[in-house]
């Protein structure tokens, strides 16, 4: 068995699932996993500063660890784990979303594409392709639903210009072979139609009819868009319960977006200063 725990490749799907099915099926259990799972994560993963947007302290970050106690097991982060910032949307930990999706940006913005694993501590790639990956493209589209940030636009528009330059060809788009020289590999992965081209869409796609009721429908971890059962049990739970609330609200047309400070959808994200740290965390 093996020891690594994260949120990154072979566990990502696994909170994302936990959280979904409670808001698909309304199982109490799936919800008290989910939860006990994220205050783990928290507790044993998550470095850095207590809170996002202020106060003092390292970046926070979430790092893998060894199960058996706690401790840093490596200094990578993978591709993979930049759909975590999508899954802290659904929660509605939108600071905590924001602070997350801001380092897999800045890896984007030094290299124009995301390596496979990225090492933090080395500053530089351990694994250099990038096969046209869903998951930054994943979570800039939830949180711009979350926030109306056009920040989060001129992230997909960066994301849409990066992969145009880089990857297409005269058949298709290609795999980066190496996210440095951009050198490329003669494979497109399905996966980059049904869901990065899918999300780069949608967020551009305002009046898209999954955008205006997006509180109707669920996207699968493979991004297949679901219809959310209409069960009363499920709105009761979502309404009631205190340890969970989500900008996505099945069933009703309320959600908990429109409680994000207006003053906040028109300027940066993250204080200047702590953006700054993530330059400089990532090598920039």
């Amino acid at each position: 068995m093996g020891q690594q725990s994260g949120v990154g490749a072979g566990l990502d799907s696994f909170y994302e699932y936990l959280l979904k099915s409670f808001i698909m099926f309304g199982e109490e259990r799936d919800l008290q996993l989910f939860n006990e799972a994220y205050e783990n994560l928290k507790k044993f993963n998550r470095r850095g500063r207590p809170e996002c947007n202020s106060g003092v302290g390292e970046t926070p970050m979430y790092v893998n660890v060894r199960m058996e106690d706690g401790k840093t097991i490596n200094s990578w982060i993978d591709s993979l784990q930049a759909a975590f910032s999508g899954v802290q949307v659904l929660k509605g930990d939108i600071d905590e979303a924001i602070c997350n999706h801001a380092i897999y940006y800045a890896i984007w913005r030094k290299y124009g594409a995301l390596p496979e694993r990225y090492n933090w501590h080395l500053k530089k790639p351990e694994v250099f392709f990038y096969p046209l990956r869903p998951e930054l493209a994943e979570s800039t589209y939830f949180l711009y639903q979350a926030t109306k940030n056009p920040f989060y636009l001129r992230v997909g528009s960066e994301i849409l210009q990066s992969i145009e330059k880089h990857s297409r060809t005269n058949c298709g788009y290609a795999t980066l072979h190496n996210v440095v020289d951009k050198t490329h590999e003669d494979r497109m992965e399905s996966f980059f139609l049904s869901e990065t081209c899918k999300y780069l869409f949608l967020l551009f796609d305002v009046d898209n009819h999954v955008n205006k009721e997006s509180n109707k429908y669920i996207f699968t971890t493979e991004g297949h868009i679901l219809p959310v059962l209409k069960r009363g049990k499920v709105d009761v739970t979502i309404r009631q319960n205190d340890h969970w609330k989500t900008c996505i609200r099945p069933g009703t047309n309320e959600t908990d977006c429109a409680s994000f400070p207006d003053e906040r959808r028109y300027f940066l994200p993250m204080k200047t200063q702590y953006l700054e740290q993530i330059d400089r965390l990532i090598g920039l």
